[in-house]
């Protein structure tokens, strides 16, 4: 995953300025955007899950991805560095996102190795005093066919 270029000096100068109690209402959305493209990019795009979850999400983080037993904070980190062993070159591009409110919506591309077809990712992460406590997603494989003109991404 690549974090456009213009985005990321954005995400990291109001990460700079949150703090994790008493973020000013005004800078919330701002904060929580800001947290969630940092874990992104430590977590997937630099592949330290462990190290992007230490420092990003809570103890008692909440995981909604059917794939993961139990739903914890512990079972997700294993379930992405078992991802991140599994396929030969991961890549996880941001293409969006959005913040309302406590809510951050990441529209991203993922692909298991270079020339392999993308995968379509929606996740939505929900934040708590700039801190990720929730998580859900939909992945959307490669489509066999497309009929459809317009493209995924």
């Amino acid at each position: 995953m690549t974090i456009r270029t213009r985005t990321l000096p954005l995400a990291l100068l109001l990460l700079a300025g949150c703090s994790h109690m008493g973020t000013p209402p005004h800078h919330t959305e701002a904060c929580n955007r800001a947290v969630v493209l940092a874990f992104y990019q430590e977590a997937l795009v630099d592949l330290q899950p462990r190290a992007a979850f230490d420092r990003h999400v809570t103890d008692d983080f909440i995981e909604h991805k059917p794939d993961v037993p139990e739903g914890t904070k512990a079972a997700t980190v294993a379930f992405l560095e078992g991802l991140i062993k599994a396929v030969p070159e991961p890549k996880w591009e941001i293409l969006r996102t959005i913040a309302e409110g406590d809510l951050v919506f990441l529209h991203a591309r993922f692909s298991p190795a270079a020339g392999a077809p993308h995968y379509a990712i929606a996740d939505v992460f929900r934040l708590k005093d700039c801190k990720i406590v929730e998580h859900w997603d939909v992945v959307a494989p490669p489509p066999k066919q497309a009929p459809n003109p317009n493209p995924r991404f």
